[in-house]
């Protein structure tokens, strides 16, 4: 093997990593954005329980409110 075929093929084999270090790189990314929007919507969604949960227990202390009122 000559010094220039050498070098080539060290070459290629930086390329190739550099490729699949790039691939891995775009996985990560992908699966931290997924894991934030996955996040978002569990916040999301316990802020929706926490409203309707806080509403419903408005109205029943205004509904036991004005029956105790009226007796």
């Amino acid at each position: 093997m000559t010094a220039m075929a050498t070098t080539s093929n060290i070459e290629q084999a930086l390329e190739l990593a550099r490729a699949e270090a790039r691939a891995l790189s775009d996985q990560l990314r992908q699966a931290r954005a997924d894991l934030h929007r996955l996040g978002i919507a569990d916040q999301n969604r316990a802020l929706v329980c926490a409203a309707v949960s806080g509403a419903l227990g408005i109205l029943c202390g205004v509904g036991i409110g004005l029956s105790v009122r009226r007796k």
